[in-house]
């Protein structure tokens, strides 16, 4: 029964995000009224304002550009593209902790804020190291693309965090 509603909950907030943004982006299904709602944009613009915020720190001058793009140094940049949003391990997270047999609805919720504050906080660090890398022409690591990397080190740590959920819910 778990398996079941973790899938059906995970189809609902993977697949219905995907449908909300098909359906508040301009063309093809557009409802203007999603635009005031638009959970995504939001996201994606805390995302690479944060990014912005810390490289500024790191004294580099960085800019965003438009809803997608973050420049280093006015020569190199990157495009946040919905793919890069993170949706599948968001949805993954919300979805178990929601459906587990285990803990309070109060453990629940701080369990996914938790889950939702680490999975953005290493979202913002890959982005910093993507434009990094690209401003400083680091090298590929054994092939490995930043994707494959970035979705190994943050599934690891989900796996680790539903290990002290667990621990704490049980």
């Amino acid at each position: 029964m778990f398996l079941l509603r973790f899938l059906g909950l995970f189809s609902l907030l993977y697949f219905g995000t995907y449908a909300f943004i098909g359906l508040s982006t301009e063309g093809g299904h557009f409802i203007p009224f999603l635009k005031h709602i638009d959970y995504v944009s939001w996201y994606r613009q805390l995302l690479l304002r944060s990014s912005e915020m810390v490289l500024d720190l790191l004294e580099y001058n960085a800019y965003t550009r438009g809803p997608y793009l973050l420049y280093i140094n006015g020569k190199s940049g990157i495009q946040l593209v919905y793919e890069c949003l993170g949706i599948g391990v968001l949805s993954f997270w919300i979805a178990f902790v929601t459906t587990d047999v285990y803990g309070t609805f109060k453990t629940k919720i701080r369990w996914i804020l938790y889950g939702i504050i680490t999975i953005t906080v290493l979202n913002i660090a890959r982005i910093i190291v993507l434009l990094l890398a690209v401003y400083k022409h680091w090298i590929h690591i054994a092939g490995i693309d930043h994707h494959t990397l970035y979705n190994s080190i943050v599934y690891g740590i989900v796996l680790l965090m539903l290990f002290f959920y667990r621990k704490k819910a049980a």
